[in-house]
């Protein structure tokens, strides 16, 4: 969770608005409905409680007891000593001085990492905390973060940096080491892996091994078609924390005999290692299908004109599907962060589809797949709203860092959705045909 550690916001008022029972998006609209209060209130009694030695206690939850189950169920993969987030929370010492930083990052939705609103589309394992979750750790970093028993001994959680899917079939260790230099905080870099496949094969996951967890951010794994980089077909988003998305044996990626894989990966320093070169040598993992047949994940790209003017707030594009298929995911291509993204589908009959609505962020595009497949006949149009204002008002309101001024959009905003045929057919993956 980033941010500062801001200690002198009025505590209650904000606790109390994750108290409804009916899940996160209610507690969160409660929460919106006194955000303006609750800052002005703050700003009122910062200045009345500064140089204040001590916090009164109002939390009826303890780290101990109520709050390090949750972070090290929820957040232990990225906030953990050597992790990749710039601190860790799995003691009571590590996250005390960060919990205005934990209260502002939950208020504005940036924690944990899940950028689709809930209730709108219907997506697969959203990474969410329940009301119940909200509720206890807002109310600990809003009521005076108490600590519980000082005799009781938390059990230690230390980084695991290991395949979550088990070995892959096809470990590819990058050709060579990358350092990001003493005088950068980040890079991005390119590689080209030989796959050495002798034969196409289907692929049902693609999966990314940090060599220096702390360091890689981000990264994009994507098929090389020699000659026509803009069809590259993307075969897996990773983030850090993430588990990647294994597609069932009846669907998959096609891997041609002898393809090389592009890998893009976003390097970032965190503030303990400021002035360090930090060297990284990463593996992709490849999971083959196990079905002989299949049916080939194809990519329908959406792409919106460029905006008129610096001064356009609103982009509203479509796509129309030419085919009767059945979507079963989506992902942003290129898109600036800090705006958001609506997307339905509006069928022949005229009836809508809802699919998905994002608020954007650096770093953190990933494929979301729909819990079900959605039918979209021959005539349907995926119909896109991108209103290009900056979102992000709680994040500016309470303080955390990433909230300043973006610059105007001017380029064309590019999404995909990936499909298959509405009556698929099985094949080898040497038969089946090329991405759109």
């Amino acid at each position: 969770m980033n941010g500062c550690a801001m200690r002198n916001h009025r505590r209650p008022l904000v606790a109390q608005a994750f108290r409804p029972a009916k899940g996160r998006r209610a507690a969160l609209k409660g929460l919106k409905a006194v955000v303006v209060v609750a800052t002005i209130a703050t700003a009122i009694m910062a200045a009345s409680r500064h140089g204040e030695a001590h916090k009164a206690i109002t939390s009826k939850y303890t780290f101990n007891d109520d709050v390090f189950p949750i972070l090290k169920e929820r957040c232990a993969r990225c906030h953990v000593e050597r992790g990749v987030a710039p601190m860790s929370l799995m003691t009571f010492k590590d996250a005390f001085p960060w919990a205005e930083s934990i209260r502002a990052e939950l208020i504005a939705g940036h924690m944990p990492p899940w950028n689709a609103e809930e209730g709108f589309g219907d997506l697969k394992h959203a990474r969410t905390l329940t009301a119940k979750e909200l509720d206890v750790v807002l109310t600990w970093a809003t009521g005076g973060n108490p600590q519980g028993n000082l005799d009781q001994a938390l059990p230690p959680v230390t980084l695991k940096n290991e395949w979550t899917m088990g070995a892959p079939d096809l470990a590819l260790k990058l050709p060579s080491e990358f350092t990001v230099p003493a005088d950068k905080m980040d890079a991005t870099q390119e590689f080209t892996l030989p796959s050495g496949t002798k034969e196409a094969r289907w692929v049902r996951a693609v999966d990314l091994l940090p060599g220096t967890p702390s360091v890689v951010r981000s990264a994009v794994i994507y098929l090389k078609s020699p000659g026509t980089p803009a069809a590259d077909p993307v075969l897996a988003l990773w983030l850090p924390g993430h588990d990647p998305e294994p597609l069932d044996g009846r669907v998959a990626f096609k891997l041609p005999a002898g393809a090389e894989l592009g890998v893009r990966i976003h390097y970032k320093k965190t503030w303990q290692f400021e002035g360090q070169p930090i060297a990284d040598r990463s593996t992709v993992g490849v999971y083959f299908a196990p079905d002989k047949e299949a049916q080939e994940l194809l990519t329908v790209p959406i792409v919106s004109p460029p905006p008129t003017t610096a001064k356009d707030q609103t982009l509203t594009f479509t796509r129309t599907i030419d085919e009767d298929v059945q979507a079963l995911a989506m992902r942003p291509e290129e898109v600036p962060p800090n705006i958001t993204l609506q997307m339905i589908a509006v069928l022949p009959d005229g009836s809508h589809a809802q699919m998905i609505k994002l608020n954007t962020r650096a770093d953190w595009a990933r494929r979301y797949w729909f819990e079900k497949p959605i039918a979209l006949p021959r005539g349907s149009r995926i119909e896109v709203v991108a209103n290009l204002a900056n979102p992000d008002i709680l994040s500016e309101a309470f303080g955390a860092i990433g909230s300043t001024t973006k610059p105007p959009v001017t380029t064309p905003l590019k999404l995909a959705i990936n499909v298959i045929p509405a009556k698929p057919k099985l094949s080898g993956p040497a038969e089946a045909g090329h991405h759109r």
